[in-house]
């Protein structure tokens, strides 16, 4: 009788071969869903800034007469809240109004940091959109004249201020990556050159003013500075 061979792989070798698949889809499964996580907030992300620059378009078409510190996003939360329900689906139960719950998580943090910061949005009006996401506007503000005799100082004008959850209150709650603060500046449009109008100026300018807000991304809980970064990435979220 002939002996016969036989081919395959002993316990020990189908073990190490297991352990060695578990090492590398340890390392590499977090990193993927990470990077998809990502490409999934900034997909909400560039939505959201489609939808919202639709509606300034609409917002200035409508009342192109209208200075824009005399707009539905200039003054008080009353203006905002007209904005929003003019140019906007919000969902039914996303009324949060100058309270910024429940439209947004509690607290949100930065990219490089654990610990939490508790999240308002201070003479702002908020809303959860139809789409899912939050959004709180706090009105842009004229510049005021200095008056002595009445007692009054000297204010610069202020572009809104736009915080936006492009998933609502859901996870992560990270700035930067689903919470994301930027402004409406006085030409109806978007962007993150910070809050001081004069300093502004002409086009040239603005690489340079973005690149300084950008710097301070990954600190920011709300995601302030982002915006400018991915504006400067071609729409790529490289941080």
């Amino acid at each position: 009788m002939k002996n016969r061979a036989y081919f395959g792989f002993t316990i020990s070798e189908l073990m190490i071969a297991m352990a060695i698949v578990g090492i590398i889809a340890a390392v590499t499964i977090p990193a993927v869903v990470s990077r998809y996580q990502q490409q999934s907030m900034l997909a909400l992300l560039k939505k959201n800034y489609v939808e919202l620059q639709e509606n300034l378009l609409l917002l200035y078409a409508e009342n192109f007469r209208t200075n824009f510190f005399n707009s539905t996003l200039a003054k008080n939360t009353g203006n905002i809240r007209n904005f929003f329900n003019t140019y906007y689906t919000i969902s039914n139960i996303g009324l949060c109004g100058e309270d910024a719950q429940p439209c947004f998580a509690d607290s949100y943090r930065s990219i490089n940091s654990a610990a939490r910061t508790a999240f308002s949005c201070n003479d702002g009006y908020s809303v959860l959109l139809k789409s899912g996401g939050s959004m709180c506007i706090i009105p842009a503000q004229a510049a005021i004249a200095e008056d002595a005799e009445a007692g009054v100082e000297a204010e610069a004008a202020k572009p809104a201020h736009v915080f936006l959850d492009v998933n609502g209150s859901d996870k992560p709650n990270i700035g930067g990556r689903d919470m994301f603060s930027f402004y409406i500046y006085d030409y109806h449009t978007i962007d993150d050159l910070g809050e001081d109008i004069e300093e502004i100026g002409d086009d040239a300018n603005k690489p340079a003013l973005r690149a300084q807000q950008a710097a301070g991304c990954n600190s920011s809980s709300t995601g302030a500075g982002c915006f400018a970064r991915i504006f400067n990435d071609d729409w790529k979220m490289n941080y």
